[in-house]
């Protein structure tokens, strides 16, 4: 394989600590050349202010912006397109918001013979990205098409264009790469004859464990006493937490997450000296936030599991390797298993983070000895390679 292309919602900066940015690495740092699309961007985004939404990083973006892994290149390209948000969907028919999504002022012909050209083999993310699959089949015949969905499209909240989109994927892609056995249930109850007409291996997702066991300066919020701590990008309880706040002013609850709740939550927080609201932090810094908090929270909005099959995450592994408490809520009962708390009433989760914080550290009988980055991305790799050997 000499290039590889990956399709993602993410840009390069983010410098995730996990998924396409470690897999990007791995290919980088093997010798093959590699591209990271990241798709979608419409040109409304041109008017936002959001980390992947606005006017500098798309028009940057347009242009290809090239990064040096380790002395290899990493090229990080997008394609605006006149993409409309989710919500015209409800007035105008799937089939014109499919096109709207990938189609742009642009020829995406010619994008995709300036950066994208003799691709071996593209790898597309769980991310609108998949609309793209017929046009590459079409424009890069001998290409391999792998579809790796760390969070299957299939809850409730997506739109229903967008399941089909993705159905479309998993029976047209040459290989589907599913990160644990939540996501084949959830894929074996919605997607029709799944088994006899999906090609699908599983591979879970990692984690750089010896960052987990070093010891950092303590961010200024984490210095006070008894932080309550939740790093990820899925919204939470707030109610939950306001009362948990109100029950336990001793303790310091903390959300760290890059998606901004209702202005009147924000509003609210502000109110407690004993909540705090973090938009968002650079993954690098996330290892200093874990090891340095006294419970890790995972406090999901009310019943959030059932509609989301997303299985034991990387976020428990983080929690695991330091051996901190876990204290989750609404999210899937096998945590318990490992030796994690879940909680699925308001009292229960309160009660859970008083007892974690006395007993300070923990051990887990999850086993994370195979779920180490290199270990991961070497047989994401091979992996790969087999399929392109099945020209």
């Amino acid at each position: 394989m000499h290039k590889i292309t990956f399709i993602t919602t993410h840009n390069w900066d983010t410098k995730r600590q996990g998924g396409f940015h470690k897999f990007a690495e791995a290919t980088a740092a093997a010798g093959i050349e590699t591209v990271f699309f990241s798709f979608p961007r419409p040109y409304y985004g041109l008017f936002m202010k959001r980390e992947q939404l606005n006017k500098s990083v798309i028009n940057m973006l347009k242009k290809g912006k090239h990064y040096d892994f380790c002395g290899h290149d990493i090229l990080n390209v997008t394609f605006p397109t006149l993409r409309l948000p989710d919500s015209a969907g409800r007035f105008l028919p799937a089939g014109f918001m499919n096109f709207m999504l990938t189609h742009s002022l642009r020829s995406f012909k010619h994008f995709c013979k300036k950066f994208l050209s003799v691709t071996d083999c593209f790898v597309f993310e769980s991310c609108e990205g998949v609309a793209y699959i017929d046009k590459l089949r079409k424009l890069f015949p001998a290409a391999k098409m792998i579809y790796r969905p760390s969070d299957p499209m299939v809850y409730a909240s997506i739109p229903e264009r967008v399941k089909k989109l993705e159905q479309h994927m998993l029976y047209s892609a040459d290989l589907n790469i599913l990160v644990n056995k939540e996501g084949l249930e959830a894929y074996r109850k919605s997607v029709p004859d799944f088994e006899s007409r999906v090609k699908y291996t599983i591979l879970s997702n990692g984690i750089d464990i010896n960052s987990y066991k070093k010891s950092y300066p303590v961010p200024e919020l984490l210095q006070k006493e008894n932080t309550i701590l939740y790093v990820g990008a899925w919204e939470v309880e707030w109610p939950l937490l306001f009362k948990a706040a109100d029950e336990n002013p001793d303790f310091n609850y903390i959300v760290v997450c890059p998606n901004y709740p209702p202005q009147e939550i924000q509003n609210k927080v502000t109110s407690y000296s004993n909540l705090f609201y973090v938009p968002g932090i650079k993954p690098a810094e996330v290892p200093a936030w874990i090891t340095n908090c006294s419970v890790v929270m995972v406090p999901y909005v009310t019943d959030f599991y059932k509609d989301r099959p997303l299985g034991i995450t990387a976020k428990y592994y983080q929690a695991m390797a330091t051996r901190k408490p876990i204290v989750a809520y609404c999210d899937t009962p096998k945590l318990t298993e490992a030796g994690a708390v879940v909680t699925y009433t308001y009292d229960d989760f309160i009660s859970a983070v008083r007892e974690a914080v006395k007993s300070g550290s923990k051990d887990y009988t999850f086993d994370l000895k195979n779920r180490e980055w290199e270990n991961i991305t070497n047989q994401f790799i091979e992996l790969v390679e087999k399929t392109e050997q099945k020209r």
